[in-house]
């Protein structure tokens, strides 16, 4: 399939022009101005989500013949449904500390739900569309490319950690995630990872909480992929 360069730099232009002032904090004091004391005050970040799907609902309507390997629910309906609602569910039942004075299991579903929302917005402009638009591109070089382009798209280039590991950690999380959404022909479950990766990093300290949390969507994640194996199998004979 050929690539249409054209749309896919059309895409990148809307997404880095729109999440250009939410990285730089010029949204700042618009953002506390509806969130000021709520839990989600220190979470601007979640405005940057739009960018990426603006950009994608937008170039999909200009760019023809897209390859539609990766939707959004992809072959298996139920089963990536559920592995997209298990960190919200784990992340219930261990619950998350926090200083606003909310009960922890409420703060850990609410943490976890806004947050899936935020990481489909990304993933569905990654890899519903951008992803689908590289198809015919090396795999390796497909995901090293989403992965530089995430780096930049956030903006980060003011310490050492920003220039020599962040980029390294979005190459190999955009390496697993591109993985993730081929094999699986889906968003669902690239979401669920996304959700994941930013619950244990961006909920505060690291600790007890986190770890069952985690504990918890890779013990369902598992039980999961077993139940589906199995029904496959079963069905197989049957047939």
């Amino acid at each position: 399939m050929k690539i249409d360069w054209k749309n896919i730099i059309l895409f990148v232009l809307i997404a880095f022009g729109i999440s250009y002032p939410v990285q730089q904090g010029y949204l700042t004091d618009f953002f506390l101005s509806f969130t000021k004391n709520s839990f989600i005050s220190e979470s601007e970040y979640l405005l940057a989500g739009f960018s990426t799907l603006i950009a994608a609902i937008v170039v999909l309507t200009f760019h023809q013949n897209l390859s539609k390997r990766i939707t959004i629910l992809g072959d298996d309906k139920i089963k990536n449904a559920l592995i997209l609602v298990l960190p919200i569910i784990a992340f219930s039942i261990s619950g998350l500390n926090n200083n606003f004075g909310m009960n922890e299991s409420f703060y850990g579903f609410a943490f976890a739900l806004i947050n899936t929302i935020y990481a489909f917005t990304e993933e569905f402009g990654w890899r519903r569309y951008l992803q689908n638009a590289l198809e015919g591109l090396n795999k390796n070089l497909k995901y090293i490319f989403i992965g530089v382009i995430w780096w930049i798209w956030h903006l980060r280039f003011e310490t050492q950690f920003d220039i020599f590991i962040f980029p390294l950690i979005c190459i190999c999380g955009g390496f697993l995630l591109g993985k993730l959404a081929d094999d699986t022909g889906s968003i669902l479950p690239v979401t669920a990872m996304h959700t994941l990766i930013i619950l244990t990093t961006n909920s505060g300290i690291f600790g007890i909480n986190e770890i069952m949390g985690i504990g918890i969507v890779i013990l369902g994640w598992i039980l999961i992929e077993l139940l589906w194996k199995r029904k496959k199998a079963h069905n197989t004979v049957h047939n």
